[in-house]
């Protein structure tokens, strides 16, 4: 199954973010990762929506989920 405009802000050395990509690639799901370590314009994109911590996963434009809410995701993915 094919999901559009997925993208995740992630922070090195979480363990949280490391569990969401993890369920992405179990789900097989398509995504864009957009690290927040490594690229100070990402956590500018963050901050400007009033998210300061990570995982923050976006699925189309409505929906974001904050931190490792693995049934949350898989539930808005149509897959939990």
């Amino acid at each position: 199954m094919s999901y559009t405009n997925i993208v995740i802000y992630i922070s090195e050395n979480n363990p949280d973010c490391e569990s969401v990509l993890h369920l992405m690639e179990k789900l097989e799901v398509s995504y864009e990762v957009k690290n927040i370590t490594k690229n100070s314009a990402y956590r500018r994109e963050m901050q400007d929506l009033n998210i300061y911590g990570t995982p923050a996963t976006f699925i189309g434009d409505d929906t974001v989920i904050l931190g490792a809410q693995v049934k949350t995701i898989q539930r808005e993915l149509g897959m939990g």
